[in-house]
């Protein structure tokens, strides 16, 4: 194949054949990459095109490869397709192929082994949706040797004539039209051929015109006209001539059809103004001339959209209405109807000016609050002053949603009502009611009923070790409960003994692998809120012994008998409660044998038993019997011997042959059965008699012998002996003796007398004969045999030739020998005598006489015989053959093995010579040779008392096939059919070349040739898909070409199947934050073909579909009628969408349904709380505090909100939990109603899911709100202040306390510090301000102040009391501490970092958390002092938190 590569200065194109197959070419004009190398290509300029000038021609030599790169542009990248003619390359085969190279944005099309049919017009056609580009080229193909092989094919001797190629070109070519619907009666394309005589049909759109009403064809010589009538708009498109016979010669043109323009008006305009209430309906009607008329509504110049559910936009039959449902104040505007396209001029829209008018609604009474317990019903109920007025309820600002039952919101009249049935705590609240011009609320409370829901079972128990839960539910989701054993709590340990609280009043007790000393009454209690009042719930519990490892007992050595049964019975005991299945084991040999195949097991209750299936010898052996349950196992041995009857004696042979005696002799057999042999018994066949049984002739007393001797034989019989062992089994299998028979004579005597010998050959100076040897040897083998002779008329005998037993032949109990030396023409006779180590037998009767002559002599040919004869149709044949022997043979001819007989095509004529031998000749013509009468196999042949012979040459006679058979179409496509054929019957006698494949279109009548191949199949290919045809095929040999064969009906060229429906909706069955796994139907329709393979594509949220996954065999697994296939490569956090498609060998199947948006995450994810999200909050008194805190997970975790003081927090009229989840993760929101100064601390937010928990502790600070004036702390220092306000930071009473703290250094006020100190044995005795905490805190540790300034270190003590900590003055002032210093502790009234001071708290709580302030600021009163710092971390166990607040020490 051949690429441009560069330019010449004459301007030729350089060309070059290369191979396909890159890896073997080093040329140089190798396109960039190969198939398997394609990348796609990238987005270059705007619409589609090819580069400037792309080469239109390209040249290659025949069966070689040629390539065509044309550079492309397009954004986006445009689709590329190849045809040739209208053939799309893309079904063509694996000889076409194409693809792109992304680095020089270059589409290419290969081809491969390059034909003389590859030769005519190409085009390559860009299309990315915005039209098509095509670029037309020419491949030419260079034939091998300059010359036509199809010419070759028909080649006989004459001479071959010079084939002159015409080159057919257009002239002059159609142009592109364009015209207006109605405008003009017709329009015409006309093409002018450089050669007359052509035919040419018309297409549009690729389907071809016929002649009719739409169209007409004028025909001039060389000059194609094609006549369009009235065109309208649908006969728009791209016409094509071409001439089939110019190898699909096409030109094509364009056409342009515009429809006319339609002219709109307004028949009834809209109103000039129009007035509207809120809430009502508002329309706005106009009517066009024609009801095809297309209109858009506009308000104040902007678009209204039909997708606006605000307004509905209808057209009746030309009346167009734009109906705003709800009308409100912003609907107010000026409203126009506008004619979208062919608008009359000045009479394309109207317009309408609208009001909107609010119109309110007030109520005439007010919500009363309510009081109330659990399923109560509760009515509020409000009057309004229109019956129309839409009211809102709302519950702490929240929309109410009714649902019929429970919540119910009824309109009566002017009355509206709000109807709670089986009222429920969450429904606790402020419930608000609002209009559009009013509002009213109430607060509504719901109590608790305390009491068991569910308690435990009266009666349970369990087997030891195993779990048991007792269960119970209270109505209280926050009350305690308690679990009591025989009255005593019981302690959970984590491990023995769990209490779980599962939340909304459920708890557990959980006694993991119980024990015997568990058993009692296990008691559940709570409080019923009711006073102290105590329920309680009980469950009486037992505990069973459990199971014990299993005991098998002694079992004794088991004997058993083959073939009948072998059992063994092994004792067994489990003590206690069954809680797990017993297994049985039986090895044998290290070999764990199958229980139904090897074994039957039987389970009694106390034993088991064995039984061996087929009991063999060879199964004796030790079996291992192994038991086992959950708690341990046991096993025993048993030696198991199987009994059978031995096995036969290894050998036997006798010895001591005389008369009427001998000794039989054997070895013992290898196995004896399990037992002891007791005997063996001797058996003997009796050969002479013939009768064939066996008889008992011996026996021995013990099974220790190894011989006996035999009596009471009959003497001159042959006898056979065999041995078998016995044990209390039973006798063994015998074990017979080797060799010949045993005969019973003494080993002395002369042989007995031969037969008559029988002369079985004889010649001019020999004889053969045979004659019966002895019937007996006497008892020694014959060594020789001696032949006499007798001449006629002779009487004495003379000894002849000896044959010793070496030189004669035995053959079916004869005898046979030769003997030589004889006179032709003598007759002679023969006797024999056999001779062993006894002597020389009796003479046995003497033969016939025999004459000695040449008896036969074979018939033969002479001369050079048959031979095999090659020839054409319709010259002679001819045989010429001598031939001889003794008798005169006949002679035969046969052709194919049928006799020949002269006839008028056949002549057969025999002559003979005089001589001693036989002398003849026999001559076979055939003057004018037929292949189908005449071609086959010759053969002469001769026959006479010597024998018979034959002798073959095969005829060849040459001519052209016969048809071949069967030939039918194996594949139907709509391009091409594949055929297959038998060869013919006769290939005329020399092999076949090619077959010649030709095709007719029914259409055109025109015979086309298709192919030549060398096998019995091929493929034609460019067909019209539709179309039908006629297909013949014909042999060809070097005699010439068959007649051809045909198909029968034509054949309609069409596909049979078709691409396959779309699978089933994919389901994400599995993921993972990088993958996911989806499973799928298979489509309905497979469309014909196996699918081959999935296309899984995926989309993000921004993007388009492309493919994700091709499925194979390593990532699509088959279940049954569904799919399943693992999609990776995903980013985490990304959303996703997926679907699939089916491909068989049609292509690729619709896709289906997408699956619903995905999040790639985690599955499986501890929770992780948004630490952002989850700080510390500050909040005025009667405000709202809110936090919204965002948690990942998987799955999406549960949370608990826990209060500082009042424990785990549920929804109420003072708190809102909602919980939202989301793909990946929760967001769980607290909403704290007017916030009180008791709801200030640590909150602690835990997360939960199945594969962890995280916890994060939230401040909230509570500001309170002191009044001016009222506190005489803040106003004079007044120690006696019983205000109840807490010190939230900075306020005007501030500057009195600093005063006061300023002048407490004199001496007399210190006294009176120390006096008051002294008189206050807590400041719970004293009547000061007091923190917002109240809760007492007993156990609170200790808190260590040291400070260290120069050479001055103070140590104090500060005991907590209460929510605060209590400083011994007394302590500071006298230094009586422990190593206490007065001087330099503290200078009131300043603020100084705590680093300056370094000064350390230390503050040992029950987690052991420390915290460490930036800054102390101090303060004294008369009776403690203060320091102030701001709180950054704070202990959970604390109860005292603050930020910027005053602590009193």
């Amino acid at each position: 194949m051949t690429i441009p590569q560069e330019r010449r200065g004459s301007g030729q194109v350089r060309r070059g054949s290369v191979p396909m197959d890159r890896r073997n070419s080093g040329a140089g004009n190798l396109p960039p990459t190969s198939p398997e190398e394609s990348t796609p290509l990238k987005p270059r300029g705007k619409e589609s095109k090819f580069v400037a000038k792309p080469q239109d021609k390209f040249s290659g030599n025949e069966k070689e490869n040629v390539f065509v790169q044309l550079e492309v542009f397009g954004d986006p990248v445009p689709k590329v397709e190849w045809f040739k003619g209208f053939k799309d390359l893309s079904m063509e085969g694996q000889r076409f192929k194409t693809w792109t190279d992304g680095e020089t944005n270059t589409a290419i099309l290969g081809i491969e082994n390059l034909k003389q049919e590859d030769e005519g017009s190409y085009k390559c056609v860009l299309n990315n949706g915005g039209g098509e580009v095509e670029h037309e080229f020419n491949i030419y193909v260079t034939v091998e040797g300059g010359m036509d092989f199809r010419a070759m094919l028909m080649k006989r001797k004459k001479p071959q004539k010079k084939v002159v190629v015409e080159k057919y070109e257009w002239i002059e070519e159609p142009v592109d039209r364009k015209v207006k619907q109605g405008a003009c009666d017709e329009v015409s394309f006309t093409a002018k051929l450089s050669h007359k005589g052509k035919k040419a049909k018309w297409y549009v759109r690729n389907q071809e015109c016929y002649k009719g009403a739409k169209y007409a064809f004028v025909v001039d010589d060389d000059v194609f006209t094609l006549i369009i009538k009235n065109p309208e708009v649908n006969d728009a498109g791209r016409y094509s001539c071409v001439i089939r016979e110019c190898n699909d010669l096409t030109t094509r043109a364009s056409l342009e059809v515009d429809s006319p323009d339609p002219q709109y008006g307004f028949e009834k305009k809209l109103d000039k103004k129009k007035h509207g209430k809120t809430k009502r309906k508002l329309k706005l009607k106009c009517k066009t001339d024609n009801p095809d008329t297309k209109v858009k509504w506009y308000k104040n110049g902007k678009e209204i959209k039909l997708s606006d559910t605000k307004f509905l936009i209808k057209n009746e039959a030309g009346e167009q209405t734009l109906e705003i449902k709800e009308a409100e104040l912003e609907d107010s505007g000026t409203y126009t109807c506008k004619i979208e396209e062919f608008g009359k001029e000045g009479e394309s829209e109207t317009s309408c000016e609208v009001v909107i008018g609010e119109f309110p609604h007030k109520f005439t009474s007010e919500l009363k609050p309510k009081e109330c317990v659990e399923d109560d019903q509760v009515v509020f109920s409000i009057d309004c002053e229109q019956e129309d007025a839409e009211v809102e309820w709302m519950k702490d600002g929240v929309p109410i949603i009714p649902d019929g039952k429970r919540v119910q919101i009824v309109k009566d009249g002017k009355k509206r009502k709000l109807i709670i049935n089986g009222c429920k705590l969450e429904d606790a609240g402020n419930i608000a009611v609002k209009t559009n011009a009013d509002e009213s609320s109430a607060d509504l409370g719901v109590k608790y009923n305390n009491g068991f829901v569910k308690g435990m079972r009266e009666f349970k128990q369990c087997v030891e070790r195993e779990k048991i839960i007792f269960n119970c539910e209270v109505k209280d989701p926050d009350a305690p409960v308690d679990f009591f054993l025989n009255g005593e709590p019981i302690v959970p340990d984590g491990e023995h003994i769990e209490v779980v609280n599962l939340g909304n009043g459920k708890h557990q007790l959980i006694i993991n692998k119980a024990e015997m000393g568990d058993n009692g009454t296990i008691t559940a209690k709570t409080p019923s809120n009711r006073g102290d009042e105590i329920i309680e719930s009980k469950s009486q519990f037992t505990v069973i012994k459990g199971e014990e490892p299993p005991k098998m007992g002694d079992v004794a050595p088991v004997t058993g008998v083959a073939k009948k049964q072998c059992n063994m019975t092994i004792p067994y005991k489990v003590e206690g409660e069954k809680q797990s299945d017993l297994e049985i084991f039986v090895e044998k040999d290290g070999k764990l044998l199958k229980i139904g195949k090897d074994i039957n097991l039987t389970v009694h209750g106390d034993r088991i038993q064995l039984d061996v299936i087929n009991p063999k010898r060879e199964k004796s052996g030790v079996y291992k019997v192994v038991m086992k349950n959950a708690q341990g196992q046991d096993e025993r041995d048993i030696m198991v011997n199987i009994m059978d009857v031995p096995t036969p004696p290894q050998t036997v042979k006798v010895t001591d042959v005389f008369q009427d005696n001998c000794v039989v002799n054997w070895s013992p057999p290898r196995d004896n059965g399990g037992t002891e042999i007791k005997k063996y018994i001797v058996e003997a066949l009796d050969v002479s008699a013939g009768t064939g049984a066996w008889t008992e002739v011996a026996q021995t007393p013990g099974g220790n012998d190894r011989a006996i001797k035999v009596e009471h034989l009959i003497p001159n019989h042959k006898y056979r002996f065999r041995v078998r062992a016995a044990n209390k089994i039973g006798p063994s299998d015998p074990a017979e003796m080797g060799g010949d028979d045993i005969l019973m004579r003494d080993p002395w005597d002369i042989p007995d007398p031969c037969g008559q010998p029988n002369i079985d050959d004889w010649g001019p100076d020999f004889a053969e004969m045979t004659w019966k040897p002895p019937e007996s040897d006497g008892g020694a083998p014959i060594t020789h045999y001696v032949i006499e002779v007798k001449e006629k008329n002779m009487n004495q005998w003379v000894e002849g030739k000896h044959l010793s037993a070496k030189e004669v032949q035995e053959m079916g109990g004869m005898i046979k020998g030769r003997q030589d030396g004889l006179v032709e023409g003598c007759e002679y006779q023969f006797r024999i005598r056999a001779v062993n180590k006894g002597g020389p037998s009796e003479p046995g009767p003497p033969s016939t006489p025999m004459i000695a002559k040449t008896r036969f002599l074979p018939p033969h040919l002479k001369g050079d015989g048959m031979y095999d004869i090659t020839l054409k149709k319709g010259r002679p044949i001819r045989y010429d053959i001598w031939f001889g022997g003794e008798p005169a043979p006949s002679v035969e001819w046969l052709r194919e093995g049928r006799t020949l007989m002269s006839d008028k095509d056949t002549s057969i004529e025999l002559y003979s010579k005089n001589a001693i031998y036989t002398e003849k000749n026999t001559v076979l013509s055939i003057p004018r040779a037929d292949r189908v009468r005449d071609t086959g196999l010759y053969t002469i042949k001769l026959t006479c008392e010597a024998g018979t012979f034959e002798a073959s040459g095969r005829v060849n006679v040459l001519d052209v096939p016969t048809k071949c058979r069967r030939l039918v179409p194996d594949e139907v496509r709509a391009e091409h059919i594949k055929l297959s054929w038998l060869p013919p019957e006769d290939d005329g006698g020399t092999p076949i070349t090619n077959y010649l494949v030709r095709y007719m279109d029914i259409d055109s009548g025109e015979w086309v040739t298709a192919c030549t191949t060398g096998g019995t199949s091929a493929v034609a290919k460019g067909l019209k898909p539709g179309h039908l045809y006629q297909f013949e095929v014909s042999a060809i040999n070097k005699e010439g070409q068959s007649e051809p064969i045909f198909t029968g009906d034509p054949i309609l060229a069409e596909n049979p199947y078709k691409p396959p429906s779309q699978p089933g909706e994919p389901k994400i069955t599995d993921f993972d934050n990088k993958s996911v796994t989806l499973r799928w139907e298979k489509p309905r329709d497979d469309g014909g073909r196996p699918i081959t393979h999935y296309v899984i594509q995926k989309k993000d949220k921004f993007g388009g579909w492309f493919d994700a996954l091709v499925t194979d065999s390593t990532n699509c697994e088959a279940k049954i009628d569904e799919l399943e296939a693992r999609v990776p490569g995903l980013s985490e956090g990304k959303w996703y969408q997926f679907r699939v498609i089916a491909v068989n060998k049609a292509g690729e199947s619709d896709p289906s349904p997408h699956t619903k948006p995905h999040l790639c995450r985690h599955k499986n994810l501890s929770p992780s709380i948004d630490k952002g999200q989850a700080s510390s909050k500050k909040v005025r008194v009667k405000r709202t505090a809110v936090w919204q805190i965002k948690c990942r997970g998987e799955p999406p975790p549960t949370f608990t909100w826990t209060h500082p003081h009042d424990g785990e927090i549920r929804n109420s009229e003072n708190f809102s939990i909602l919980h939202d989840e989301y793909q990946g993760g929760a967001t769980t929101t607290l909403v704290i109603h007017k916030s009180r100064v008791s709801d200030a601390g640590t909150y602690i937010l835990e997360a939960t899911n199945r594969n962890g928990k995280e916890k994060v502790e939230l401040d909230l600070i509570v500001l309170d709100n002191i009044p001016e004036c009222e506190c005489d702390m803040y106003r004079s220092g007044n120690k006696q202040c019983s205000c109840t306000h807490s010190y939230t930071g900075e306020r005007r009473g501030l500057s009195a306390l600093s005063a006061l703290t300023e002048d407490s250094e004199a001496p007399s006020e210190m006294a009176s510090l120390r006096r008051d100190a002294h008189s206050s044995a807590s400041l719970d005795d004293a009547q000061i301000p007091r923190s917002r905490f109240m809760r007492a805190r007993s156990e609170a540790p200790k808190t260590i102040l040291r400070e260290t300034r120069g050479d001055a270190t103070t140590i104090t003590n500060i005991q907590p009391a209460s929510h605060y900590a209590k400083l011994d003055l007394d302590a500071i002032e006298t230094g009586t501490g422990p190593r206490l210093r007065r001087r330099g502790t503290v200078t009131f009234g300043s603020t100084l970092p705590i680093r300056s001071f370094q000064t350390e708290i230390v503050r040992t709580f029950k987690d052991d958390r420390d915290y460490q302030p930036d800054t102390l600021k101090f303060f004294k009163t008369p009776s403690c002092v203060w320091f102030d710092t701001p709180y950054r971390t704070l202990s959970r166990s604390s109860r005292t938190r603050a930020s910027s607040r005053f602590v009193r020490l």
